[in-house]
């Protein structure tokens, strides 16, 4: 992508508050520039994970620097990740994604309609590709990743990082190689190191060819996800699934259905083995239960709900750091009482972000949040409208900003 064209297909966000994920790497350094050039009220966001001792170190330093010669303001969030991992466990990649993102959630809150910038590139797309197919992902994990996702822009999908590479050295942009991205003990470093160099040596319209599959497979997801919605609502509202319509819909609107239920393949295949079976027989699925009647599935939600309440408070000033179980909205905007209540089918939010209202069951789904997690999601009202889909939107018509003369801090608590 050139400047000309990231200012054709991008230049929408120079009216936007744009945080640059910036790791030192040329994907994001390169990102940091276009968006400087672009003229965007934009702030750069690094994470120093700890891991490489005095390297991490030297690439937090280098973004600073960076940051101070192009006169960007920074926020580095600093963790031991290492430490985080010998107390809790987990995979390390998993453990870093979730810190990131926190991270990058708490700078979205304190500017709403704002956005986080990544520099994931094409060469990045074709690599989950593969590493989808290895998990038997499906469409969806076929799909990859989207170029605007929710608060989340990755403008170079359709970039090489050859091409990043170029106009770096073009353009006398300097940047930082990570070490750890040469060490193949991870499965995504042996597929950019090993596996596909061989590949593409036979095939070198390697990428361009598996983007295109990437674009019809993005295509393809959305039409199952909007008559999976469908479906769901109907399931949901009548705790049943029909044996008709289960037999009448595709394979992969079955298995995003019974994903968003929390469950897997194998539920789909359990199912399919009982579709004509005797009455009686369950099938578990995430928080909920199938148990086979005569001409379909009834469907038990096994979740025993916890009783929550509101804490209220006035406060004179919004705080530096936000968190998602904790909202600040304003005073003068709220019609009546706050009241906190589990989500249901037909609820409406309008988001942050966007313009409208949006469904509470597309906010959930667009997360790619599992009905185990569904189940317990919680929304705030007033006696209008809802303020607050709960850990994942805030109300723009209620939410405090800087202007703000009263604010009310809002959490909510367990009974």
């Amino acid at each position: 992508m050139d400047l000309k064209q990231f200012q054709s297909v991008w230049g929408f966000l120079a009216a936007k508050k744009v945080f640059v994920a910036c790791s030192g790497g040329v994907d994001s350094v390169v990102l940091l520039h276009f968006f400087k050039i672009l003229c965007v009220d934009i702030e750069v966001i690094h994470v120093n994970y700890c891991l490489r001792g005095e390297e991490s170190n030297k690439d937090e330093q280098f973004v600073r620097d960076l940051c101070n010669q192009l006169n960007v303001p920074i926020v580095v969030k600093k963790i031991n990740t290492k430490e985080i991992l010998s107390k809790m466990g987990g995979n390390l990649q998993e453990v870093a994604r979730n810190i990131r993102y926190d991270f990058f959630q708490e700078q979205l809150q304190k500017y709403p309609g704002s956005y986080v910038a990544l520099g994931q590139h094409a060469d990045d797309q074709v690599e989950t590709f593969f590493q989808h197919i290895a998990r038997k992902s499906g469409v969806l994990g076929m799909a990859g990743m989207l170029p605007i996702h929710q608060c989340y822009v990755r403008p170079f999908l359709k970039t090489t990082k050859e091409e990043l590479l170029h106009y770096a050295i073009n353009n006398r942009i300097f940047w930082r190689e990570d070490s750890s991205n040469q060490q193949n003990k991870y499965t995504r470093n042996k597929l950019r190191n090993v596996c596909l160099p061989l590949v593409e040596k036979e095939i070198p319209d390697l990428v361009s060819s598996v983007l295109l599959l990437v674009d019809a497979f993005q295509e393809t997801q959305k039409h199952i996800e909007v008559s999976a919605d469908k479906i769901m609502e109907d399931i949901l509202a009548n705790q049943y699934w029909g044996g008709d319509i289960f037999d009448q819909i595709s394979k992969e609107v079955k298995i995003e259905v019974i994903r968003q239920l929390g469950g897997g393949h194998e539920v789909l295949e359990q199912l399919e083995k009982i579709r004509f079976s005797q009455k009686g027989k369950m099938i578990s699925c995430g928080d909920f239960q199938f148990f086979k009647e005569k001409e379909g599935f009834s469907l038990k939600n096994t979740f025993e709900r916890k009783e929550f309440e509101l804490l209220i408070s006035e406060t004179n000033q919004l705080p530096t750091v936000f968190s998602k179980e904790v909202i600040y909205i304003d005073k003068s905007k709220i019609s009546g009482v706050l009241k906190v209540r589990p989500w249901k089918i037909g609820d409406r939010i309008a988001p942050i972000g966007m313009k409208g209202t949006k469904l509470i069951s597309d906010v959930l789904t667009e997360a790619k949040i599992e009905s185990s997690i569904r189940n317990r999601c919680l929304v705030v009202e007033d006696e209008n409208e809802i303020v607050w889909c709960v850990g994942f939107k805030i109300s723009r018509k209620s939410v405090a900003d800087h202007t703000t003369k009263s604010i009310l801090k809002v959490q909510i608590v367990e009974k």
